[in-house]
């Protein structure tokens, strides 16, 4: 028999929210619109009708031993109980329903699985987050009210996560309470604490007792005749020390800045401290069910016992609460509880002091056989009832911003595949009026134009093993460089020997070699090069090219591409020892001089790709390479991402942070198959 409950959804990726899908449709909103989509998860269980008890938990479970991808998991699950199998499989048809329906499903993806791993022999401590709650030794007691940050985006909670060294569960846990359950002793406790209140705020001004009468009132109006929920929001967690950080960070998230009571909000037990309590809540965990072992302190001993009518009495000084000795009977008050419990209290003597023991009115009704005045614990149910407003800011799952989230895949935009020819035509302006700049290609997350700048980033190296498109992105960039002014040089030290061919017979400024003795010969004459602008420069007085030119001398930027660099570290020692030498002046130097290098390599080892040349190149740009590869070129490792690449996409780093680009193809002449006129190269001799 197929199992119907617990049900388990597993969230595979998160949304890509740059992606033009989400931007189109929701612009600027499209957070707010997740967030909305979220709250119609708990709207839409809250309003179906005969699904009381129906649970609802959210959890983040993190594990550091999976990959760097697969660290953090967040479930969504539904658990119900009836005794009606034709019920029980209708309110799984209408989650079904809904997952597959609504708003949320346009954002997230959910695979139904086999469940969250049971085994929490792991967890020694478990730490949970309540309500707010004010207590009085003397019996007064408040549970204050959450107030939701509707835009809270669980992105601290998730960094928080991300940065612990052990295996980690936070679980926020709500189950549907329809206003049909029986909630008379709460509503006989509310009826009789709110006059109370009422009396003791009529005598002098107080903002705690106003406070709580305004909290009371609510609860009467609100909690009463409302479905709601019942929550528990705990961390499951190995060292305890890692429990209070990612509560209070939810806490500080979940809710607004102003609180009342107990601060920190969180209540810890311990497997070999509070062992009953610690495993009645671990069980709820593995059941999907809400456990009560853990509360507040102040909930131990006789506490809950006192009536609510005993602590409460003026006073002259500034102690709000009286020993119990005395007691107010007021018209009022009397004549609320008479007809809430269809029965007259003692005679009052209409606002003279009554003295009378603590216990005299609960005797006074035990006497006469009707119900006993309320205790405080009659009010301990509101500390873990939240209506829909209240929990929302909670049960979120995580909102991505403009980064990923970090432990989690996320949504891989579909695969632009941009053209370098429809590019050219329609950006080849940008090329005209800043030759300083070419065109990397379309953003991968929202199809816009990436540029890079010469100026700003004057050598690149470029890294991705064969047929990715590294040799592609060079055509492109050669394109650019000469479209921009051809008569520009490129010096191409090409050790593959056929990738760069089809230049030679175009009649352009560009000197190719393909072997390392002729590369010295390259090396010296571009470093000869080298001397002419220092010359120059220093003859017109002036510090870079750009003021040369301005100078009225014809000059402009040089381009030497290494492709491929493992050549230069498997060269005999003088000749690796002259090019090194050269180009590490050339890094150096090479910005105001305008002479530009890309290093290029299919093999990034610290041999090939040492620490001054990745500290030279300003731009990476890096094509398919495994995770560890990725780090030697980057100095960090890249996720799987890259090394599932698709052909043309690369991680670009320059000035302003990384980003994946989509590089586009470009088409090269191939003699008489495809003749320069069919080609995007003909653009350079209409230019020349």
């Amino acid at each position: 028999m197929t199992r119907i409950f617990p049900l388990y959804l597993l969230i595979p990726e998160l949304p890509n929210l740059n992606s033009p899908k989400y931007l189109d449709r929701y612009g600027n909103q499209v957070r707010q619109s997740i967030a909305d989509s979220q709250r119609g998860i708990l709207q839409h269980f809250l309003s179906l009708g005969n699904t009381n008890g129906l649970t609802l938990s959210l959890r983040y479970f993190y594990d550091p031993n999976n990959s760097k991808e697969e660290r953090l998991k967040i479930y969504l699950i539904f658990n119900y109980f009836h005794n009606s199998s034709q019920q029980i499989n209708r309110v799984r048809e209408e989650i079904i329903s809904f997952i597959q329906y609504s708003n949320l499903s346009i954002f997230y993806n959910f695979d139904l699985s086999s469940g969250l791993n049971q085994n929490l022999g792991w967890v020694n401590h478990i730490g949970e987050t309540l309500k707010p709650e004010s207590f009085n030794s003397q019996g007064y007691y408040v549970p204050d009210l959450f107030e939701a940050n509707k835009n809270n985006n669980m992105l601290n909670v998730c960094d928080i996560l991300n940065r612990l060294n052990e295996k980690f569960l936070l679980e926020i846990t709500l189950q549907v309470c329809h206003q049909s359950e029986d909630r008379s002793e709460l509503s006989k406790a509310l009826a009789q604490m709110i006059p109370q209140l009422q009396q003791v705020t009529s005598h002098r001004r107080d903002m705690f007792f106003e406070r709580a009468l305004s909290i009371y009132q609510h609860y009467q109006t609100t909690y009463l005749h409302s479905n709601l929920f019942k929550y528990s929001i705990k961390a499951l967690a190995e060292t305890r020390s890692t429990i209070r950080p990612v509560l209070m960070e939810l806490v500080r998230n979940a809710t607004e800045a102003k609180s009342h009571g107990e601060q920190d909000h969180v209540e810890i037990v311990s497997r070999d401290v509070d062992t009953q309590k610690f495993l009645k809540s671990l069980n709820a965990t593995e059941n999907i069910q809400i456990c009560t072992a853990i509360e507040r302190q102040g909930w131990q001993g006789n506490f809950g016992d006192k009536s609510i009518r005993q602590p409460v009495k003026p006073k002259s000084s500034n102690d709000e609460l009286g020993d119990g000795s005395t007691d107010i009977y007021l018209k009022p008050f009397t004549s609320y509880l008479a007809d809430f419990n269809n029965a007259a209290l003692p005679p009052s003597s209409r606002g003279e002091i009554v003295r009378s023991s603590p216990s005299a009115i609960t005797q006074s009704f035990n006497s006469s056989g009707k119900s006993p005045l309320a205790q405080i614990k009659d009010l301990k149910p509101l500390h873990r009832y939240a209506t829909l407003e209240e929990i929302s800011g909670f049960f979120r799952i995580v909102i991505p911003g403009k980064t990923p989230v970090p432990g989690i895949p996320q949504e891989q935009p579909p695969l632009i595949k941009p053209n370098a020819e429809e590019i050219f035509r329609k950006y080849s302006s940008a090329i005209t009026k800043n030759p300083d700049q070419y065109i990397v290609g379309m953003a991968a997350d929202d199809g816009r134009i990436v540029y890079s700048s010469w100026d700003n980033d004057p050598h690149r190296l470029v890294a991705g093993r064969p047929g990715y498109g590294k040799s592609n992105f060079l055509h492109w960039i050669i394109f650019q460089f000469l479209y921009a002014n051809p008569k520009r040089k490129v010096y191409i030290a090409d050790f593959g020997g056929a990738d760069f061919q089809y230049l030679e017979d175009m009649n352009l400024n560009i000197e190719i070699v393909i072997n390392s003795k002729d590369c010295k010969e390259l090396v010296e004459k571009i470093h000869q090069e080298y001397e002419e602008r220092l010359s120059l420069m220093r003859h017109y007085k002036v510090n870079n090219i750009k003021k040369l030119q301005a100078k009225g001398v014809e000059i402009d930027r040089m381009l030497w591409i290494i492709d491929e660099a493992a050549a230069i570290a498997r060269a005999d020692k003088e000749l690796k020892k002259a090019i090194e030498q050269r180009l590490e002046e050339y890094v150096l130097q090479g910005r105001k001089f305008g002479i530009h290098v890309i290093y290029c390599t299919q093999f990034p080892t610290a041999e090939v790709v040492s620490r001054q040349v990745r500290e030279n190149c300003g731009e990476k740009v890096v094509f398919r390479l495994s995770p560890d590869a990725t780090d030697t070129v980057l100095g960090y490792r890249l996720g799987d991402d890259i090394a599932s690449a698709p052909k043309g996409r690369a991680f670009v780093e320059g000035q302003d942070g990384g980003q994946y680009v989509n590089t586009p193809e470009i088409i090269l002449p191939e003699e008489t198959i495809v003749p320069i006129s069919g080609t995007i190269w003909r653009y350079l001799y209409s230019r020349s």
